[in-house]
């Protein structure tokens, strides 16, 4: 079993992308965040939502998380983009309004907005027995950021550094696989429940601390390391990782009762690696790594495809 026999097809997703810049007449769709500008003020937005984490809440009875995995999915993308978040809207949706499950999914939210540093600006509330079942439901999240300074990703060089900030797990993509091996293999569910990370202290020291010298950040979400990081390259750019992290037991779960490649791991899965930051390769990379408790991962080469040895990780 792997991702898309689980039923989720990543290459469709990306061929839709490239749909949605057909209809749109847009280049700049794709991004971490959009960027509009207003009155000299540049703005940067993104949305997201949880996926089928959503269906651990139900196996746990718990929903006081899964708003802080709602809203770092979507600020983590404006951070990316250089951004710093500003206010938040979410958007839940049910077969029917469960008072305490709602007031704990909001609480999730506001805390997730207070480690963000932004605001719960309000959002929309959906009873709609006739899409889901009674005991259903969705979640979805918008947020809207400034770019004060640097808009990012910049030119990368070749030999430019690649560096990682851990993930706290799986956060909040490929549930749908492991929805399928918690049929027939156990996990610590609460390992799968922990929220996903947001990087805003982190990216803010470092671009104050480093500034000029950081590239670009990239969050890895759905579509993996490989993807993600792709996704900032210039033309002809490619990532070459020569350092080995140690894989956190929650992937080795997953690559060892799946049948999911290594290369589908690293396609799919944070890997223990949760923000990816492109560094300026005349920096002094081991200070760098030393000071900010980055993880080393390799450097950006000139060639069409990545080069990862995967069995230095698996």
């Amino acid at each position: 079993m792997n991702y898309e026999t689980s039923g989720v097809n990543i290459q469709k997703g990306n061929i839709f992308v490239e749909k949605i810049k057909e209809v749109c007449g847009s280049k700049v769709i794709g991004g971490f965040g959009g960027i509009y500008e207003y009155n000299n003020i540049q703005l940067v937005a993104a949305t997201d939502g949880v996926g089928t984490k959503l269906e651990l809440c139900h196996r746990l009875d718990q929903y006081d998380t899964i708003g802080i995995d709602l809203v770092a999915m979507c600020v983590n993308d404006i951070l990316c983009q250089g951004g710093k978040p500003l206010f938040f809207l979410d958007y839940y949706a049910m077969g029917q309004l469960e008072l305490d499950k709602a007031t704990q999914i909001i609480k999730g939210i506001q805390e997730g907005c207070k480690q963000s540093q932004c605001i719960l600006l309000g959002g929309e509330t959906a009873e709609m027995p006739l899409v889901y079942d009674t005991n259903k439901f969705d979640l979805a999240g918008f947020s809207v950021g400034i770019i004060e300074k640097d808009i990012y990703p910049k030119k990368m060089g070749i030999g430019d550094f690649i560096v990682g900030l851990p993930s706290t797990g799986v956060h909040s993509n490929g549930y749908s696989l492991i929805h399928k091996l918690l049929e027939k293999e156990d996990y610590d569910l609460q390992e799968l429940m922990k929220p996903t990370k947001i990087y805003i202290n982190e990216i803010e020291k470092l671009k104050t601390e480093l500034n000029g010298k950081i590239k670009g950040f990239s969050h890895i979400t759905g579509g993996g390391i490989i993807e993600n990081i792709q996704r900032i390259l210039g033309e002809g750019q490619n990532i070459q990782i020569t350092e080995p992290w140690k894989i956190p037991e929650v992937f080795q779960w997953i690559y060892t009762h799946s049948d999911m490649s290594k290369e589908d791991m690293f396609r799919t899965y944070n890997c223990g690696i949760g923000m990816v930051i492109i560094v300026d390769k005349n920096i002094n990379k081991s200070r760098l790594i030393q000071e900010y408790q980055l993880i080393p991962m390799g450097e950006i080469i000139e060639t069409e495809k990545e080069v990862i040895d995967y069995d230095k990780f698996f």
